[in-house]
């Protein structure tokens, strides 16, 4: 999904339907392939759109996108010209990423299994700092899961009071 201005939520759907496709292709593809050979079955070599490249540009450690995005808002006087600055040093030549042409801002290109889309840096580091809002932490607090209820409930007990029991 590309939109004539992308940012950082944008790059995290893109990036999720990027994961969704290494799945789709590991699950689907790769592994029936696999089952047809180990049982002897004849099949034919599928064509599928492979995006590997663009998952290691995005998913790598210590220098894929969002290890960089991560990084960044840890380190002190963080800013989205830095975090643009390590994301070109350290992806310049790779296949799947370029630098967006000055006339369109500051910003990168990511060329995703579904085509090129083109990112604004702006609000990246901010965005990323994000805290959970309140109400969201609240009502994950009360979650019928005991897993995510336990994420939360130091929230919940912290206080802030008030509010009505009996949901």
């Amino acid at each position: 999904e590309a939109f004539s201005r992308n940012s950082l939520e944008q790059l995290l759907i893109n990036f999720a339907n990027e994961k969704l496709m290494q799945y789709f292709n590991i699950y689907i593809f790769q592994m029936e392939e696999k089952e047809c050979r180990d049982e002897g079955v004849a099949c034919p070599q599928l064509q599928f759109a492979d995006n590997s490249a663009v998952m290691v540009l995005l998913e790598a450690k210590p220098t894929g996108l969002m290890a960089l995005i991560h990084d960044e808002v840890l380190v002190p006087n963080a800013s989205d010209a830095n975090l643009l600055t390590k994301m070109n040093e350290a992806h310049r030549g790779a296949s799947m990423y370029r630098q967006m042409p000055r006339a369109q801002g500051e910003g990168f290109v990511v060329l995703h299994f579904a085509g090129e889309v083109a990112y604004a840096i702006d609000d990246f580091v901010a965005k990323s700092r994000g805290a959970v809002p309140s109400e969201l932490s609240q009502l994950l607090g009360t979650s019928q899961l005991p897993l995510v209820r336990g994420f939360f409930a130091a929230d919940e007990e912290g206080g802030g009071g008030g509010g009505g029991g009996g949901g």
